[in-house]
């Protein structure tokens, strides 16, 4: 992993791992062996590999240019396009919350419509039924 830290220099290592100027030239010799965190942030910053150090389900992903590249998609994301997929994602968890509520209040009022249209044809039948006996009442008074 040393082929890393050539090619750059001591204070841009220095800058990177936050390390000791002694222990990055004894790096850059071979004769230390460069800790498992240094080289992470070595292989993050340099590489732009996002497994280095956020583990191997982020193998594929990687930083450059200031874009987020995910192995799915073609064009890098830039800061301000994943807030926006952050929120949009928080928007659409938000209108399918309201979608469920609306979808409740839509079902009690159809069971309360058709409770009134079985009313309704109750009364129906009734003002039938008396409007059919008044005729009656009505013809034997006659």
């Amino acid at each position: 992993m040393n082929e890393l830290i050539f090619g750059i220099s001591i204070e841009e290592i220095e800058r990177i791992t936050g390390e000791d100027l002694k222990a990055i030239k004894k790096w850059k010799k071979g004769t230390k062996e460069i800790p498992e965190p240094s080289l992470r942030l070595l292989r993050l910053y340099l590489k732009g590999d996002a497994s280095a150090l956020l583990g191997d389900d982020w193998k594929g992903y990687r930083f450059s240019g200031n874009l987020f590249y995910v192995p799915e998609w073609k064009n890098g994301f830039p800061p301000h396009e994943i807030r926006a997929l952050f929120w949009k994602c928080q928007q659409v968890w938000s209108l399918e919350r309201e979608i469920e509520l609306l979808k409740r209040e839509l079902e009690r009022r159809n069971e309360e419509f058709d409770s009134l249209e079985v009313k309704a044809a109750f009364y129906r039948r009734q003002l039938v039924l008396e409007s059919r006996f008044g005729m009656i009442l009505q013809r034997s008074f006659i």
